[in-house]
């Protein structure tokens, strides 16, 4: 029987999870991540506003929310109450009645990051590898071996790679043996959740739309912001919007530019003090050459299944494994789907306990 050290490619959820979930268990492990950050798509203002995901919703997603509790991180549900506005032209903005989504939506207070941060807290600082890129992995009969980044460094010893990674950058990675064509065009037809996506944060001294009866929900057909919602977090007063243009078309603008059309949209909405925030932040995933792909600079027209079920070579067998967010099923793309896939690779990898006496 080999001796078990797990290679983790990829420092977002499903990576620092995976650290933790292994570290528990006595499990040897080196994570190696492309950033200098930990938290992949996952990231935070210093004043924990998200700039990624920042919903979960505990009705259906169950590991997010008992991974919340069981760190001691604080939830609390996304402001909803009060009216939503529509802007189908520029000066034709009316007011409607707004609407509560039928699960309840949940944030974590200081931001997203938090729960990076609250998993990585306790690993042992020499196994996180951040700035180090995977792009090589050797398959032989003593195991795998990664070479990393310019250099090509390499290490030995692995008995397993977890992949969590987008399964569209595994075209970063050249694998000996090589991934069948099948494989590989069922990997890189998945497309990547949100990567072709860019988010809009504003910072305010207060929650002044709330004082006017709205809910901070905005829907447009003018854009540049197609949907925008309330991002107070208790402590900070923001709104934040999703891009309705493309990536291409965001690109034509610098950022400046971009920020003024967005400070513009939110005036003609939420009137003169909506149009000066404090702060502002832009984060285009499609422009982060560690999240999106060439494929992805177009989302998807839905949330369909993400089915990577037997998608790896009998050549690789378990020795390959992915544990990103988009091998969880149902749950592809979201933070419960990383969640979800760690706990699959994890109960292969770990021996059966013996039946109690």
């Amino acid at each position: 029987m080999y001796k078990k050290k797990i290679a983790i490619v990829g420092g977002g959820l499903a990576g620092v999870y995976a650290a933790y979930r292994l570290d528990q268990a006595g499990i040897e492990f080196d994570l190696f991540e492309a950033r200098n950050r930990l938290g992949g798509r996952i990231l935070s203002t210093e004043t924990g506003l998200d700039l990624g995901p920042t919903w979960f919703w505990p009705d259906v997603q169950p590991r997010m929310s008992e991974i919340v509790t069981q760190l001691g991180l604080v939830a609390f549900a996304q402001h909803e109450y009060g009216d939503a506005l529509l802007e189908r032209g520029f000066g034709q903005v009316s007011r409607r009645q707004g609407y509560r989504s039928g699960n309840t939506t949940m944030r974590i207070e200081g931001g997203t990051t938090r729960l990076i941060s609250t998993l990585s807290a306790s690993l042992p600082a020499n196994r996180i590898h951040l700035g180090t890129e995977v792009v090589a992995a050797n398959l032989d009969e003593n195991g795998v071996a990664l070479r990393l980044g310019a250099n090509h460094s390499e290490l030995h010893s692995y008995s397993h790679i977890w992949l969590a990674i987008p399964p569209r950058l595994t075209q970063r990675i050249a694998f000996d043996p090589a991934l069948s064509e099948h494989c590989v065009s069922r990997l890189y037809s998945v497309p990547t959740w949100m990567a072709a996506h860019a988010k809009y944060v504003a910072r305010y001294s207060h929650p002044f739309w709330r004082e006017q009866g709205l809910s901070g929900d905005a829907f447009s057909s003018t854009g540049p912001l197609g949907e925008i919602h309330d991002a107070s977090n208790g402590e900070t007063s923001a709104l934040f919007g999703f891009f309705a243009i493309s990536a291409l078309q965001r690109g034509r603008f610098g950022d400046a530019e971009l920020r003024n059309h967005c400070r513009e949209q939110l005036n003609r909405l939420f009137g003169d003090e909506a149009g000066n925030p404090l702060e502002d932040w832009i984060q285009d995933w499609a422009a982060e050459q560690f999240t999106a792909s060439a494929d992805d600079q177009t989302p998807p027209r839905w949330h369909g299944l993400y089915d990577l079920t037997n998608v790896i070579d009998n050549t690789w067998d378990d020795r390959l494994v992915l544990i990103g967010s988009e091998a969880g099923g149902e749950y592809g793309g979201y933070m419960e789907g990383a969640l979800l896939a760690v706990d699959v690779a994890l109960s292969r990898v770990q021996e059966p306990r013996p039946a109690p006496i």
